[in-house]
């Protein structure tokens, strides 16, 4: 009696272990079936449901037949046929499976393809004219696809663009930001793009001020933000150079007017002498001016590389022109590209205003130490090979440039 117990046991146990792994790998493979979403989730079960019942019965008409006669009849009639069938039906899936590695390696996942959202419609629907009917177009994928970036951004388009609709543009575009996970990506993007609108549709260039303000808010110290810096201090320059020219063809007509008038025109003679003094005007003028803007947006880098430029070529102060240079190289989200840049022109500064071969050999290993294995790198280390020379035929050239305190000078200096 024990000995029949324990062999019962031992068979369950056997028969559990095998069929129990057995049911589970079943089970995994439906759940993943069903989350794929190129499947239909009635007709996994379905299948799946058909499958086991026929094998079930297979395997027990094949267990309950006793002799060879009912076991050739149990193969002809049930066997035979019920494993041609199954096999018609799962030989596709079992392909695909096995050859979707080599596909996949070779031609890429399909499914990726097949599950990003179609914006063509949408787009047509626009081309027409059609655009309301675009919005619904956009809408509809974005329910299949909910949170798509493209399909926000698209929508949020037409909504400003072509239906002149700013406040319901500006609720996409923050359904667009509202995923925390991609925010870094999608804020600069998608706000940018609200700027241009507010720009150019609005016509409204404070509101576009708030806007870029909010990248620099949200992402402080990135490039996102020197980018959003450098479009608020262009903005506030184009605005400026607006008033100027306004101010410019006011004053251009009183004098034609007043010389008409008094019929006093100025002699050839004095064209060069008011040529000179003007340009001497233009110059005092521009220094002030980029000196006020750079006071307004000191995380500019248009506005400073022009001050340093102003400094170099009209003030004659390299030193003044360097001292930009180096605020701009400590200037957060300053690319790798741009701090290269920034170093050899403070080199060539050094160079033609005479400075020494230790200093221009300095700056020029600053380079070299943000990656010694990089490109710029190697061209700074061969330019310093040839330095003395180039410092050499600088000398030759011209002398050594006078600093002074110009900003005094001009009144600038408070």
């Amino acid at each position: 009696m024990t000995l029949l117990l324990q062999s019962t046991l031992e068979r369950l146990y056997g028969a559990f272990l095998i069929y129990g792994v057995l049911a589970a790998v079943v089970v995994y493979i439906i759940r993943k079936q069903i989350k794929n979403p190129d499947n239909d989730p009635v007709k996994v079960i379905v299948k799946w449901g058909v499958t086991l019942a026929v094998v079930v019965f297979m395997i027990y008409a094949t267990i309950k037949a006793g002799d060879r006669g009912s076991l050739l009849v149990v193969f002809i009639f049930l066997l035979l046929p019920g494993s041609v069938v199954l096999g018609l039906w799962w030989t596709p899936a079992i392909s695909e499976w096995a050859a979707s590695p080599i596909t996949n390696a070779l031609t890429g996942d399909s499914r990726i393809s097949y599950n990003k959202p179609e914006y063509g419609i949408a787009n047509a629907r626009r081309k027409r004219g059609q655009y309301l009917e675009a919005v619904e177009a956009v809408d509809v994928q974005l329910e299949k696809h909910p949170g798509n970036f493209d399909g926000l951004m698209l929508k949020a388009a037409i909504q400003a663009e072509n239906i002149g609709d700013l406040a319901a543009a500006a609720a996409t575009v923050q359904e667009a930001i509202a995923d925390e996970e991609q925010l870094s990506f999608r804020l600069p993007v998608a706000l940018n793009k609200m700027a241009d609108w507010q720009l150019a549709v609005a016509g409204d260039p404070e509101a576009a001020r708030r806007t870029l303000r909010q990248i620099r808010e949200a992402m402080p110290n990135s490039q996102a933000a020197q980018f959003a810096a450098q479009r608020l201090a262009t903005l506030d320059s184009s605005e400026e150079s607006e008033a100027e020219v306004v101010d410019f063809n006011e004053s251009y007509q009183k004098l034609v007017e007043e010389s008409a008038a008094k019929d006093d025109f100025t002699s050839p003679l004095e064209l060069p002498k008011a040529i000179e003094s003007n340009r001497q005007q233009a110059g005092e003028k521009a220094l002030e001016t980029c000196l006020r803007r750079v006071e307004m947006h000191p995380d500019s880098v248009s506005n400073r590389e022009e001050l340093a430029a102003l400094y170099l070529n009209y003030a004659k102060q390299p030193a003044k022109a360097i001292e930009q240079y180096e605020r701009l190289l400590t200037l957060p989200g300053t690319t790798v590209h741009q701090k290269t840049a920034w170093l050899n022109k403070l080199a060539d500064i050094q160079v033609k205003s005479g400075e020494s071969y230790e200093a221009a050999r300095a700056t020029l290993e600053r380079v070299i130490a943000m990656d010694p294995k990089s490109a710029p790198a190697a061209r700074a280390q061969q330019r310093i090979s040839y330095l003395r020379i180039e410092l050499r035929g600088a000398n030759r050239k011209s002398t050594k440039l006078q600093l002074g305190s110009y900003e005094e000078d001009i009144g600038l200096k408070g």
